[in-house]
């Protein structure tokens, strides 16, 4: 397991810095969404399942964010940012496995191509990670999930969040 300080601070915070994504919303969204997805431990998905790294991310939308968005021409400074980070040259899916800065970047990109800007509540965060990150798929977790998920592992480093 790597503990939830750790993840902040060696892996999500430098990757939204190294890209120039940072916010604290922004970063308590990406600690809810570790911990929802991976416990902060489990980096490929159960039952051998298509996710990988920190925030089980699915070669679709691994697909979509290398292979389609940061290929647009006035991303190329974000994916030069986001390769960066990456330890093969070009990057693969299974590096999120292992490499939990380049997936940091990867999550944090995901939700930066949402239009509808992150909510500044937990319980917006939960809904919102329900919706753009989860897909709400009937047999996934819930936003109750996140929620439950975020007090055991994130509340203790964000005790005014709510």
């Amino acid at each position: 397991m790597i503990a939830p300080a750790l993840a902040r601070s060696a892996y999500i915070v430098p990757a939204m810095i190294n890209i120039q994504r940072y916010s604290l919303n922004a970063e308590r969204l990406l600690m809810g969404t570790a911990a929802i997805e991976s416990n902060f431990v489990n980096f490929v998905q159960f039952s051998g399942g298509p996710a990988r790294g920190l925030f089980q991310m699915e070669q679709i939308t691994y697909s979509d964010i290398v292979d389609r968005y940061l290929s647009i021409s006035t991303q190329h400074a974000l994916r030069n940012a986001a390769f960066s980070m990456a330890l093969a040259s070009p990057p693969t899916f299974i590096e999120l496995s292992v490499n939990h800065l380049f997936a940091a970047a990867l999550a944090r990109i995901k939700y930066a191509m949402i239009p509808v800007p992150i909510p500044g509540t937990l319980a917006g965060h939960a809904a919102y990670w329900s919706k753009y990150y989860n897909g709400q798929s009937p047999n996934g977790l819930s936003p109750d999930d996140y929620l439950s998920r975020w007090q055991t592992y994130c509340a203790p480093l964000y005790p005014d969040f709510q």
